[in-house]
């Protein structure tokens, strides 16, 4: 029942959803923060976000692992259990989030908090990316630190916005992930705090400096 309820956290939870779900509380939590966007813009750019942030990468990394998983008679695109299996999809991630950011910020007529968010999501997927050489970073903790450090710059930056109660319960749900991550034997204790260092260090000072 534990191992069940920890995958299901793993997939909910996913790290390429984090840009997905962030957006949906901005746009329609506290669109002040995301001003001037109206709902129907709000709705096709959210949708724009879950192709470019979750459905591309998520299908350039099927194609990627394809013949492993022809090897192994089952799709494992939502874990990838070795280090060294995993650069070469963090780095094409990068790129995903590179074209993203830049079309946002050249492209789209949208809040500069927006931008910040994205760029800041891309260096934390760089610098992931660049540390799984070395040691196998949970993304999974990156992905939950960077809300963390998202929501908390934005409640210093917005402090009329109602972001407390959201923010706590980020950090209940990322408690799970990390416990999820530990509990299924993915990641070593040093590879969660170093993500979730990461995660939300990047995305806290994103918003303190420039918002």
């Amino acid at each position: 029942m534990v191992r069940k309820l920890s995958i299901a956290i793993s997939i909910l939870m996913h790290p390429l959803l984090m840009p997905t779900f962030l957006f949906a509380f901005l746009l329609y939590y506290a669109p002040v923060i995301t001003q001037p966007i109206n709902a129907k813009a709000a709705n096709y750019l959210l949708l724009a976000v879950l192709i470019t942030t979750f459905l591309l990468p998520m299908i350039s990394i099927t194609a990627l692992r394809f013949s492993d998983f022809m090897n192994k008679g089952k799709i494992t695109a939502l874990s990838i259990p070795q280090r060294k299996d995993r650069i070469l999809p963090f780095f094409f991630t990068s790129l995903f989030y590179i074209i993203t950011t830049y079309m946002f910020f050249s492209k789209f007529r949208v809040s500069q908090v927006l931008v910040i968010i994205l760029a800041a999501i891309t260096l934390i997927i760089l610098i992931i990316s660049f540390l799984t050489f070395f040691i196998k970073v949970s993304a999974h903790s990156a992905s939950a630190g960077a809300l963390m450090g998202f929501l908390l710059g934005l409640g210093f930056k917005y402090p009329q916005e109602r972001i407390l109660w959201p923010l706590l319960a980020i950090i209940l749900l990322g408690g799970m992930v990390m416990s999820a991550r530990l509990y299924l034997n993915t990641h070593r204790p040093i590879d969660i705090i170093i993500g979730s260092i990461v995660g939300f260090s990047v995305s806290l000072c994103s918003i303190l400096l420039f918002v």
